[in-house]
């Protein structure tokens, strides 16, 4: 039995012929032809076929074999001859053909499915070209009678005739020319200071090219002019030379015949003294010969110079084997200082045994032009506010100083290091320097026998000999097979803010939050995006840096998003730290409703803040359940593409930080009760866009819990006093040896890296956010929602009607012992826990107790028992 073909049609026999979309590319294809018909018509426009249909009747003009329909010489025919006397004699003339190609393009969008609001503004833009450039060509038209009235038709000489005769001569024709002037500039960007820009550096090209040529042309003039004189200075040195030689082949043949005269009259007259002319001869000729090798060798000296230096420089460099030598390494291809030994090929030690070192010197990033930024800054400005990103000239200019480096420290520390590992059996065949802004590290590599433990053994030996504090050793450094030693260097460079934004790592990264810390000891930018992290914990000793980094965070951030897309929550208990940043209220702070600062400064309102987050956190999730995403990103790339709609509570997610400056004081104030929104929000709010930032100054077990730690992978730590601190805050040691402003190791996931902070200072942060400020923000800060108080006394506490039989006499433990607390109930009553925590909640809606306090007892608010059953007996009545 045979198969039957199933087709779509035979599944589905009712589906309509003409779908909706069939129909929409029908009439877009129609709109394509009749636009096609109109140029044509306009394009093969006769001015005498207005008048044979206008003095034909409608009979004869449908009838082909008539002499009228065939005097027609446009190209569509009658239809054709009425369409092309409207457009070209009666509208703008033969530019009217735009209005077709106008026609045509919302045709094609039609019939490919496209947006036509697309097409809004460039059929604007070519609708004012096509009435400037006829009114430009009715005012010719005018003023020189040129005969060009196809080309205004009725309607352009009538505008350029209102022009005339409102603005005169000189006016309209400066008139015409600006708006010629600003339609060019918006159809070249659509953005008239590009347009500008753009024009201000085609002229400076070209004036730089001008000015290259005409440098080209007087180095030319100046090298021939240098190549006549040599040739000249030469011809003259060799008609010298050719001089001396004839004189001395003259005073040579001289003396010959001097000679043989006087040999002729020595054996006549058989005497021995030499003849009296024959001395001062000799001495003449001598004297010319030795003028004339004075001047040649004067002259050949300037040629010989360059000769001498380079001998000099080998010879220097035989008697010097440890001169630095800059040159280029080939593995790397980074600036390698060598300190080179003579003779000593491929082996690692010189002449004196002593061990070869080279040093790297990492390579600055490459810095971004100032058009750059504003490039990459005008590509985010989403226009709904008229916002303007800060520019780099906010900040500071770091001082010409260079990373300099010091290569007589090195050799001194290379020396040391060798010296001490060399006294305690440690053999080492290889030792690099790679040199950074705060330290200098040491890769050091083992002989194959030594342990290395043995080498982290000797680390205070090493502390002493070299007599510094910070020195650290990192064995083994990860993916090397070498031990690591960080020196700390003698002359420390400063790390500035404007040298890490202004870059092109920085200007051209995609990233969604991108913070720029600082520099490696590599000399490369460390760089990250906040929404990998997802959150950082940062903690270290007071003056260790902790509040230039945050600053450093948000500078980075302001300089890269957009108000539409972040807003920051600041929790600043010492109430000084962020206070600058309130002048950003309306454009980057998220606030309470009822907040009184829109920086959070009292203790008590950041459980509320904490708590609003987490239902902001919530709020966003069931937005995404609804638009079935999966992250932040794909949910903001469907709310702009229209597919979600308002109505049903869809909107804009911004991304959101929240910066908490000093955990310590909430712990102490909140107690343990401020990790479950911290720890909640670390936990869910990635996917939605929330982000966390904990500073602390006290990194200890009671501040930086397990909890804590658990949700944040990424930590930095700075200077911190012990190794215990080091060990709470990146489980490991190392951050006790730092040596202070701005120097952090960053832990992300197992791996650490040691970064020089950035510098941030007070003025520069007040001139970003007074530049900011003084722009229009938005009518309101971003509200967080409010969340009804959870801690009041009717919010999950038993009703006092209901109490339980022991609670007078529980009352009078707690008043005479004045400690609110569950154990103390258990211990004197001999109740569980259940019950007696059900007690301490009746004892807390009656007022005798105050609020849950974490790991401390509550407080007691009856002074003695008198009280008490005055209390008591006011609660039963």
């Amino acid at each position: 039995m045979a198969r039957k073909k199933v087709t779509p049609e035979s599944n589905n026999p009712k589906e309509p012929i003409l779908t909706s979309d069939r129909k929409v590319e029908i009439v877009g294809l129609l709109v394509m032809v009749i636009a096609l018909l109109l140029a044509i018509s306009i394009a093969t426009y006769a001015p005498e076929d207005y008048s044979v249909i206008s003095d034909s009747d409608l009979g004869s003009l449908l009838q082909p074999d008539q002499s009228a329909s065939s005097r027609i010489h446009n190209g569509l025919g009658v239809v054709g001859a009425y369409l092309s006397h409207f457009f070209v004699h009666m509208f703008f003339g033969y530019f009217s053909i735009f209005v077709a190609f106008i026609a045509f393009q919302h045709g094609w969008f039609t019939f490919r499915h496209k947006q036509i609001n697309d097409l809004q503004w460039p059929a604007v833009l070519i609708a004012s070209g096509m009435v400037l450039v006829a009114t430009f060509v009715g005012w010719f038209n005018i003023e020189m009678d040129a005969g060009l009235e196809l080309f205004s038709g009725a309607a352009g000489l009538a505008v350029a005739q209102i022009m005339r005769g409102l603005t005169g001569l000189y006016g309209s024709f400066i008139l015409l020319l600006a708006f010629s002037l600003v339609l060019m500039l918006l159809l070249i960007d659509r953005d008239i200071q590009a347009t500008v820009d753009r024009v201000r550096d085609w002229i400076d090209g070209v004036k730089n090219w001008f000015d290259a040529k005409r440098t080209a042309r007087e180095e030319k003039r100046v090298l021939d002019a240098e190549q006549q004189a040599q040739t000249k200075a030469e011809a003259e040195i060799r008609a010298k030379e050719a001089a001396e030689i004839r004189a001395s082949e003259a005073v040579a043949a001289r003396s010959t015949s001097t000679e043989s005269s006087t040999t002729r009259e020595a054996t006549n007259s058989t005497a021995v003294a030499p003849p009296p002319s024959e001395t001062p001869v000799s001495a003449s000729a001598a004297g010319v010969v030795a003028l004339t090798s004075e001047e040649i060798a004067a002259r050949s000296t300037e040629a010989e110079k360059v000769r001498r230096e380079e001998a000099r420089v080998e010879e220097l460099k035989q008697q010097m084997p440890d001169r630095a030598i800059l040159e280029k390494s080939e593995s790397t291809g980074k600036p390698v200082a060598e300190v080179t030994s003579a003779g000593s090929g491929s082996s690692a030690t010189d002449d004196d045994g002593e061990l070869e070192i080279k040093v790297y010197v990492g390579e600055a990033e490459e810095e971004a032009r100032e058009k750059d930024l504003e490039k990459e800054q005008k590509a985010l400005e989403i226009p709904i506010i008229k916002y303007k990103f800060p520019t780099i000239d906010l900040l500071d200019t770091p001082p010409a100083e260079g990373n300099e480096v010091d290569f007589e420290e090195i050799k001194e520390n290379k020396l040391v290091i060798l010296d001490k590992l060399k006294r305690h059996g440690i053999e080492i065949i290889g030792i690099e320097a790679i040199v950074g802004p705060t330290v200098t590290l040491y890769e050091l590599q083992p002989a194959p026998d030594v342990k290395i433990s043995k080498i982290e053994s000797y680390a205070n030996d090493l502390k002493m000999a070299m007599a510094t504090h910070g020195l650290r050793i990192i064995a083994p450094i990860p993916g090397k097979s070498a031990v690591g030693i960080e020196v700390p260097n003698r002359k420390r460079e400063t790390v500035y803010i404007k040298q890490l934004i202004n870059t092109k790592k920085f200007v051209e990264s995609k990233m969604a939050l991108p913070v720029a810390f600082g520099k490696t000891i590599e000399n490369e930018i460390y760089m990250v995006d906040l929404t990998t992290m997802p959150h950082l914990l940062i903690a270290g000793a007071t003056g260790s840096g902790k509040s230039v980094g945050i600053n450093t965070i948000i500078t980075c951030l302001l300089y890269k998003c957009h108000p539409e897309n972040l807003k920051f929550v600041l929790v600043d208990p010492k109430k000084i730290e962020l206070a600058l940043y309130r002048y950003l209220q309306k454009h980057f702070l998220a606030t309470m409703p009822d907040a009184e600062e829109p920086i959070i400064t009292d203790t008590s309102k950041v459980m509320e803040a904490l708590s609003s987050v987490c239902k902001e956190m919530d709020d966003r999730y069931d937005l995404l359940k609804m638009a079935m995403v999966r992250d932040i990103k794909s949910y903001n790339e469907k709310f702009k593409a229209g597919v979600l709609e308002v109505d049903l509570g869809h909107r804009h997610l911004p991304y959101i930080v929240v910066i908490i400056d000093e955990l310590a004081d909430l712990m102490l104030t909140a107690g343990k009760a401020i990790e479950e929104p911290i720890a909640r929000i670390a936990q869910l709010a990635r996917a939605v866009g929330i982000h966390l930032v904990v500073a602390t100054q006290r990194p200890s077990v009671n501040v930086i819990t397990g909890t804590i730690k658990a949700n944040f992978p990424v930590r930095i730590a700075y200077q911190v006093a012990s190794k215990i601190d080091s060990r709470t805050i990146l489980d490991t040691m190392g951050a006790d040896q730092l040596v202070g402003r701005g120097d952090m190791l960053v832990s992300t996931g197992g791996r650490m890296v040691r970064v020089q902070n950035a510098f941030v200072s007070t003025d520069e942060v007040e001139r970003i956010n007074a530049f900011i400020g003084n722009q229009i923000g938005y009518n309101n800060p971003y509200y967080l929602p409010k969340v009804e108080d959870q801690n009041g006394p009717d919010t999950g506490i038993p009703e006092l009607d209901d109490r339980d039989d022991l609670f007078e006499e529980a009352a009078k433990v707690v008043v005479l012992h004045q400690q609110g607390s569950v154990s103390l109930i258990q211990r004197k009553l001999k109740l569980g826990y259940n019950r007696a925590g059900r007690i301490i909640d009746q004892l807390y809606a009656a007022g005798v107790v105050g609020p849950y306090q974490g790991s401390t007892a509550r407080d007691v608010l009856i002074a003695d028992e008198d009280e008490l059953y005055e209390h008591l007996r006011s609660l039963d009545e």
